[in-house]
């Protein structure tokens, strides 16, 4: 190529229509890289496409790059926007299309059927290649690189497979971890009783979960930090994650988040330790054979390859970014927004069941937020009012008669309660007026982009027909179809309320009780955006696979967000950093059980 020299602007469509804007620089007639304008983080997908090909481009000066695994939509949008910046600079872009090399095996919903899952223990036809090994680890996120480290440390011969190019999975965003009596809450003057905890997260999960999980979880959780610490991760500071927790026992990685404190060093550890990693290589199905499983086979850009081993351990990250297990779970999927890795498609759960094993996936807790389609949703930016006045608070959630259904403030509780309502009702709105709105501004400080314009063009562009504006009550209840009548005397004895300062029906705290009487008024449709399913796969205390008769299944073990015994139906994040914990506590265990089980054989 010869280029123009400059920096060319251009905008990416990426996965579920983002627009994410991108600066290709070309200097001496080349293109020398490729940036974000918008600062992702380090565990965005997006970011490790652009990485990816600004590195893969600036150093072939060619477009004929492959597909970052794992992120298809991602990648062709990446790419598209990169040629329209090469054509702006005199390029041009002929016969240079994306490789679809490593997109094509990746899609694995298309397998599911929630009917039958026996497709994941079939065997392929023609295998290029067999390893033999004593473990394979399925998933290389927090529990994975757990369980690779604590493998090599027992000196067990392991496999990791990863279907992404690179290890971390949706891990590599978590904030912190759980820890009880540490070290660092000893420096800092912190102790809190054990029993205390695990008292409040069974109260929490209605007493409906075997405890000896949370005893373990929360017995083990500071020895397992050690470890941690002993293997290179970094930690920063304890605390009540700015009071969302009711114990002060988060444990912040380095910057706030794992990609930076926990994966590296981990997957360092692992390679000092012969640990091998097969990258672009997603397990597709499961090795079943006497009773026991035996391995997985696997399937690689050459091919299909069978994975002997003594022991598997499933740590694929959960159901978050597969509509038909989610539906499966009760929830409506129709306007469900992704925001989970797109590799976690409950590969380990459809194998796990294609083997007899216990379904826990109906009681298992999904990670959702609300949102309204038609207003800007940013992960990153949680305080916004776009994302605050779909979370609850000062408004009003009413279902598809009009008629409300919670106390809106029941975020304060729980942050994740707040879509629980919705999986009860057809449809869920939010009403409230501009001063609300102004309301959650002035509390985000957000001055840049302007709230009201914000909310102007969402209305104005109403994507998804999901947002109106309107100067009376009546109206609003025409514009989504819901009884007008009704909608007219909920709000009317919500001002009630408020002016006398009782919730008659939820007793939502005084201080949100807000009147909703001078306009503009607005109603919003509630959709949920879920970020990662927590569990599935029925297991003992020593992270065994059982089935429903709660016999073990030989060979096959479960971590991570796989296999999380201890919640039901929500989770607990007032004891912030739990499922990090036991990701970590399930991965190192069930490999000191799984070297246990082959010691037997």
């Amino acid at each position: 190529m010869s280029l123009k020299n400059g920096q060319y602007k251009v905008i990416a469509e990426v996965y579920q229509g983002e627009k994410l804007p991108l600066i290709v620089n070309v200097e001496n007639g080349k293109v020398a890289g490729i940036k974000s304008e918008e600062k992702l983080a380090d565990t965005n997908l997006n970011k490790a496409v652009i990485d990816t090909f600004s590195h893969e481009i600036s150093r072939t000066q060619s477009l004929n790059v492959d597909a970052v695994s794992g992120a298809s939509y991602s990648s062709k949008g990446i790419l598209v926007a990169v040629k329209k910046a090469v054509v702006d600079a005199g390029g041009s872009t002929d016969d240079n299309e994306i490789s679809t090399a490593n997109v094509e095996h990746y899609d694995a919903t298309t397998r599911t059927n929630v009917n039958d899952y026996s497709n994941w223990r079939e065997k392929p036809q023609k295998i290029v290649k067999t390893i033999d090994t004593d473990l394979v680890i399925v998933g290389s996120g927090i529990a994975g690189l757990a369980a690779a480290v604590q493998a090599g440390e027992l000196g067990l011969n392991t496999v990791v497979l990863e279907k992404n190019s690179f290890v971390a999975g949706n891990g590599g965003g978590v904030e912190g971890i759980f820890g009880i009596n540490t070290k660092m809450q000893q420096a800092a003057g912190i102790h809190t009783e054990p029993e205390k905890i695990i008292a409040k997260e069974m109260q929490l999960v209605q007493y409906r979960v075997d405890g000896s999980f949370w005893v373990d979880l929360v017995n083990n959780s500071s020895a397992n930090i050690d470890w941690l610490i002993k293997n290179g991760v970094k930690l920063t500071k304890v605390d009540d994650y700015a009071g969302i927790c009711q114990f002060p026992t988060f444990h912040w990685f380095k910057d706030g988040v794992a990609v930076s404190g926990y994966v590296p060093y981990m997957k360092k550890k692992a390679d000092e330790y012969g640990v091998k990693f097969l990258l672009n290589t997603p397990a597709y199905s499961v090795i079943y054979e006497d009773n026991k499983v035996k391995g997985v086979y696997a399937k690689t850009t050459e091919g299909f390859i069978k994975v002997n081993a003594k022991a598997t351990i499933f740590a694929t990250g959960g159901v978050g970014h597969n509509a038909k297990l989610i539906a499966k779970q009760g929830w409506q999927t129709k306007n469900l927004k992704f925001l989970s890795m797109p590799s976690n498609t409950g590969d380990g759960y459809q194998m796990a069941m294609s083997v007899g094993a216990k379904d826990m996936l109906q009681e298992s807790p999904e990670f959702m937020d609300n949102y309204i389609q038609a207003l800007p949703t940013n992960r990153l930016t949680k305080m916004a009012p776009e994302t605050m006045i779909a979370g609850g608070g000062p408004v009003i959630w009413v279902n598809q008669n009009g008629r409300r259904i919670a106390n809106e403030n029941i975020t304060s509780y729980n942050m994740l309660y707040q879509h629980m309502p919705i999986k009860a009702t057809r449809n869920t709105y939010v009403v409230f007026n501009k001063k609300i709105w102004d309301q959650f501004a002035k509390i985000a400080l957000l001055k840049k982009p302007d709230p009201d314009e914000i909310l102007a063009n969402a209305v104005k562009k109403n994507r998804g027909n999901s947002l109106y504006e309107e100067n009376s009550i009546e109206a609003l209840a025409k514009d989504v179809g819901i009884p007008e009548d009704t909608l007219v005397k909920t709000v009317s004895d919500y001002n009630d309320f408020c002016h006398e300062g009782r919730d008659r029906e939820f007793n939502k705290e005084k201080a949100d009780l807000v009147p909703i009487e001078d306009g503009p008024y607005y109603i919003g449709r509630l959709d949920n955006s879920n970020l990662v399913g927590l569990g599935g796969i029925g297991e003992n205390n020593k992270f065994e696979v059982i089935d429903e008769n709660f016999n073990t299944i030989p060979g096959l073990y479960a971590a991570g967000a796989d296999s999380t015994m201890q919640y039901r139906s929500v989770y607990t994040i007032t004891l912030g950093g739990s499922a990090c914990a036991h990701s970590v506590n399930s991965g190192r265990h069930a490999v000191m059980n799984a070297k246990k089980y082959m010691q037997n054989l």
